[in-house]
């Protein structure tokens, strides 16, 4: 990640920070659908001129309040996730690296209204 990008997503992450403590809003499905995106556009690996490489696990933190909003919503919600990367990776000429896992999770240092994103690459399993 270049220092433009780190300094980027410093700058987003101290916006949303103010907005999410000013108006106390819940996290709405497509602010973790924009979310994901950047992860893997951050994330992408040059593997050719026209394919890059990009993670394929992704752990989405939340508060607990919005964990189990979402939760309620069932397994719907991380396929429809899971859909969206998918499209964006096409568009993007991106490859995964395994299976595409988006998970829910909550965590205790967040306040309703935010979230982290967090990705990693998992080879896919031979059987």
């Amino acid at each position: 990640m270049s220092a433009l990008q780190r300094f980027e997503n410093k700058l987003e992450e101290m916006i949303s920070n103010v907005f999410a403590r000013t108006f106390r809003s819940a996290v709405q499905p497509i602010e973790i659908s924009s979310a994901l995106n950047r992860e893997i556009d951050n994330s992408a690996q040059i593997l050719s001129r026209d394919r890059r490489l990009v993670p394929n696990v992704f752990h989405v933190e939340l508060a607990g309040t919005d964990h189990e909003r979402l939760h309620d919503l069932g397994p719907q919600l991380q396929a429809e996730l899971v859909g969206m990367l998918r499209d964006h990776a096409a568009q993007q000429s991106y490859v995964f690296t395994g299976p595409v896992s988006v998970d829910l999770e909550p965590s205790d240092d967040l306040t309703t209204g935010r979230f982290r994103v967090r990705s990693q690459s998992a080879p896919r399993r031979p059987g």
